[in-house]
């Protein structure tokens, strides 16, 4: 059997493929009757002939291509989970009680009007972050290099957002 290189326009096209089929879903696909190839694997099979290669060869090539790459791994600092931990380690309900003290002042200013050090509540969302990127290492999603630098790089947007002047909500007529 001849070796057979993939270029990256093959796993362009290949990844573009799959990535079509995630945003539209897939729920019709994964009801299909046994014995029907799914509209996932069918594209799969698709472009995969086009690239004179098998189903099997193209997906276990874009799988290795994801992990290579750390495609869809990282931890991005999601605002709302990350004001759902503030507002568990200031004692708060729910991260809507947090959002209504923080019109117009920093989450370092209320973690203080509540007697805690600001770093204390940096510290549990770097924790909080660190935690989901381990998970991801762990998994096989994201590799330990990637892994160091991206805790450092969400550390500096944690102690950002600690200083980060929140707007006031604005009044509803």
């Amino acid at each position: 059997m001849r070796g057979v290189t993939l270029t990256r326009a093959a796993l362009s096209i290949g990844g573009a493929a799959i990535l079509v089929l995630t945003s539209t879903g897939l729920s019709a696909a994964q009801s299909a009757p046994s014995g029907r190839p799914s509209t996932k694997q069918a594209i799969i099979d698709d472009a995969a002939a086009k690239l004179g290669l098998t189903g099997d060869q193209l997906s276990q090539a874009l799988k290795e291509a994801r992990k290579e790459l750390g495609a869809k791994a990282g931890v991005r600092l999601d605002r709302r989970h990350t004001l759902d931990v503030a507002a568990h380690t200031l004692d708060l309900a729910d991260a809507a009680a947090l959002r209504t003290q923080l019109g117009g002042t920093t989450l370092e200013a209320v973690a203080q009007q509540h007697g805690v050090q600001p770093a204390t509540v940096a510290a549990a969302i770097v924790t909080d972050l660190d935690q989901q990127v381990d998970a991801q290492v762990a998994a096989g999603i994201l590799k330990p290099a990637r892994a160091a630098t991206l805790k450092q790089k969400l550390a500096t947007k944690v102690n950002t957002l600690m200083t980060h002047q929140f707007t006031p909500p604005t009044a509803t007529t």
